[in-house]
């Protein structure tokens, strides 16, 4: 069932891998034909658009290939999905940036909420790790051969990473309903920020108590 599911994650990430590299092509091009045409795009058309999609492309394109190439061995399988779900983030920004709808009077409420909606969805991944990765972590230091508690591991590793990846998508809601960058953005830049610190890391384990957002090692003299 894994070597299933790894087979088909590969497929589709190959395919979107090959779609937005022809988007990144064209992006490319575009940008060197406003370049060709500078007199005439200078002082017409921002140029902040511009070099913020092609810096999301090109982010989109590295995370898909790395998550591609890591979706060779099932043992990397929860690395892949942070790269699959850290590319889903620039997408979002990046189509959000392109299809920003007009602000009305009630985006203050909107934004409000959705922050405490993303407050409880910390919350319930930091549940989730001192409960469920703990216990799975505290099982693989005493047998690494585990089949069990590496299975618990790598689910409750990847449920947190999308809890992570969630939040995100908060930022993709406000920013299409017209809320400014400094409202919208913060989600995005916060939904990466825990992906990358509840990222996958078997060796090290969760941190105790003290630092729940973290991956750092353990003290070994427990």
């Amino acid at each position: 069932m894994r070597l299933t599911l790894r087979v088909f994650l590969r497929w589709v990430t190959l395919f979107f891998l090959v779609l937005e590299s022809l988007s990144l092509i064209a992006s490319l091009l575009k940008f060197a034909l406003k370049i060709a045409h500078w007199n005439e795009a200078f002082g017409r058309a921002p140029w902040a658009e511009p070099v913020l999609e092609l810096t999301l492309r090109f982010t989109i394109v590295g995370l898909i290939l790395s998550a591609y190439l890591r979706l060779r061995s099932i043992s990397q399988l929860p690395r892949a999905v942070q790269r699959i779900l850290l590319a889903s983030i620039a997408l979002c920004a990046l189509v959000a940036e392109r299809t920003t709808g007009h602000a009305d009077q009630v985006q203050l409420l909107n934004a409000w909420s959705l922050s405490a909606f993303a407050l409880g969805t910390v919350v319930v991944g930091l549940i989730l790790r001192r409960r469920l990765l703990f216990a799975a972590n505290e099982k693989l230091r005493r047998d690494r051969n585990d089949a069990s508690a590496l299975g618990r591991w790598r689910m409750v590793t990847i449920q947190n990473m999308v809890l992570a990846m969630s939040i995100g998508l908060y930022g993709f809601t406000l920013r299409m309903m017209g809320s400014a960058r400094t409202v919208a953005w913060p989600f995005f830049v916060a939904s990466v920020a825990l992906l990358f610190l509840w990222r996958p890391h078997l060796d090290d384990g969760i941190s105790p108590p003290t630092y729940p957002f973290s991956n750092q090692k353990d003290v070994k003299s427990r």
